[in-house]
């Protein structure tokens, strides 16, 4: 005989008695209620039983039927009837015929205890008023499948049976679903053949349908599983600021009849010390690969500069495949440091002069208030080779200031670079050309005489010196000579000419005008420019 109750048949929801809380409890206490349904019994009848105990001994027991739903008004309330024992220990019972064609499926069964002092305990079960569904003749094709041959074709025949007496019957134009969502429906003799695919298991469901109970059928299947192997890398970079966003790229290949192909929906596991992960656990996470292998996940750097570790994505060994594992290299968390509105001035630089540089060192985020920041002034003649001119320590970061402390001589490039920390990262400036040149002046110019006659001569002449480590004469230097006529603001240009081997110029003119006299020189890739005092001649 099967016979079972309805505890045994919705063991998943309802593992033992359930209590529903009360305002205030009676003092009932090893109560035990027990809901007997014979699904294949002609009668259909449910059979409460309550056994309790209560020291002001029980008042009065009554049931209520609730459908599907607990919060459903009643649409069936009766008494129990003690049929054991005393009001103070016994045991109380009552029959119930449910209407399957009118409500199949759930009911919960509320059994309310009332006792002398007044108060009520309530107690609950459910109960599933349904007919008998099974699967015969079940057959599964093929026994064996892999990730290239992931198929499986199962065929049977649905059968309800109402009562004991009376044979199973097919059920005609019924569902069947597989693990996958594929759904069939039965032929007039309850037969049916449906495929999975795709998932390294295969089953068929007959889902609750009226007054049918759910049946379920797995194929038993050996797969046969393929070796992987797992490419990955980890963006934006190894060291990175804190709650920086991380992106995990990669693929998953599996070795496939045909060689090295694309694994689809392996599950892959990015596994992140936890120290490295905001709101971690080490654990990481999850992500299946689409259909070309390939998969993209996220997580968030900690919080806290300092930490470093090994990141790994790991295929896990379930389903068609076996699993790998890559490392990510490692990653490392740090205040970014960056040197900002580096200058070194003036440009160009006078042989000889000191050279003065500033900028700016930020570390971000900065939650840790790092101090005691080293900044060293860097040289290079050709950019590739640096040496150490100065150093200076900051106590936060901030602005910093140098002034070499000797002359500076040569071309070359200056950066600033701080070496970072266990919790920074270095940083470096972009490296400032200076162009070093020796100072030019202009000594003993002269345009004469002072008066001069109308149409009469005007001789032009200066002295050009060059202050190299000796200071002394400009030789063989292009000389421009510039007339600004009385009254005007624009000089022209007189005339092009050059020093001679002691560096001094000469060169005469007619006298036309009343004006300014000037001679300049324009320097070159080793000097500085230079340009005479205006001289005024008066014109008669």
């Amino acid at each position: 005989m099967r016979r079972y109750s309805a505890l045994l048949a919705t063991a998943a929801l309802a593992a033992s008695v359930l209590l529903v809380p009360n305002a205030a409890h009676a003092d009932v206490k090893d109560a035990f209620l027990t809901v007997d349904f014979d699904q294949l019994a002609r009668d259909r009848v449910a059979k409460l039983s309550l056994r309790a105990k209560s020291v002001s001994g029980v008042t009065s027991v009554r049931g209520f039927m609730r459908y599907q739903e607990l919060t459903a008004e009643p649409y069936a309330s009766f008494d129990l009837t003690r049929t054991e024992g005393t009001d103070n220990d016994g045991v109380w019972q009552a029959e119930y015929r449910p209407d399957i064609k009118i409500r199949p499926g759930y009911t919960y069964v509320d059994v309310v205890v009332t006792t002398a002092d007044g108060l009520t305990r309530t107690l609950r079960r459910l109960m599933d008023d349904c007919y008998t569904t099974t699967i015969s003749g079940f057959t599964s094709a093929p026994s064996v499948i892999d990730a290239d041959h992931p198929d499986v074709t199962m065929s049977g025949r649905v059968l309800v049976q109402k009562v004991r007496e009376d044979a199973p019957e097919p059920l005609a134009g019924g569902t069947v679903r597989t693990v996958t969502d594929v759904e069939t429906t039965t032929g007039g003799d309850g037969s049916f053949t449906v495929k999975s695919s795709g998932v390294p298991y295969a089953s068929i469901t007959v889902p609750r349908q009226g007054q049918l109970c759910p049946a379920y059928q797995s194929a038993s299947l050996i797969v046969n599983k393929q070796a992987t192997e797992i490419t990955a890398q980890i963006k934006p970079a190894s060291t990175v600021a804190p709650y920086t966003r991380m992106a995990v790229d990669g693929k998953v290949l599996r070795y496939g009849a045909a060689g090295l192909v694309p694994a689809a929906n392996a599950q892959v596991q990015v596994e992140v010390p936890s120290a490295l992960m905001d709101l971690g656990g080490g654990i990481g996470t999850s992500v299946r690969t689409a259909a070309d292998g390939t998969f993209h996940t996220y997580f968030t750097a900690a919080r806290e500069a300092g930490k470093s570790g090994t990141v790994t994505a790991r295929v896990l060994d379930e389903g068609f495949y076996v699993g790998s594992q890559t490392s990510l290299g490692s990653l490392n968390i740090r205040n970014i440091s960056e040197i900002t509105g580096f200058d070194a001035f003036p440009e160009p630089h006078a042989y000889g002069d000191s050279l003065s540089v500033h900028g700016t060192l930020l570390v971000k985020p900065d939650f840790t208030n790092v101090s005691d920041l080293p900044v060293v002034l860097e040289y290079s003649p050709d950019g590739k080779t640096w040496t150490t001119v100065q150093s200076q320590t900051m106590s936060r970061p901030g602005n910093f200031y140098f002034n070499t402390p000797t002359p500076v001589n040569k071309d070359g490039y200056w950066r600033a670079r701080y070496a970072g920390s266990e919790l920074n990262t270095p940083a470096v400036a972009p490296a400032d050309y200076i162009d070093v040149k020796y100072r030019t002046q202009w000594y003993d110019f002269n345009a004469s005489p002072e008066p001069v006659q109308k149409g009469g001569t005007i001789t032009v002449k200066g002295l050009l010196y060059r202050f190299r480590d000796v200071a002394g004469p400009g030789p063989n230097a292009p000389v421009y000579v510039y007339f600004k006529r009385a009254g005007s603001t624009t000089w022209t240009q007189m005339a092009a000419t050059t020093t001679d081997s002691s560096g001094w110029f000469r060169k005469t003119f007619k006298a036309s005008a009343d004006g300014y006299w000037m001679a300049s020189y324009k320097g070159s890739s080793s000097y500085y420019p230079s340009d005479t005092p205006a001289d005024y001649v008066d014109v008669r």
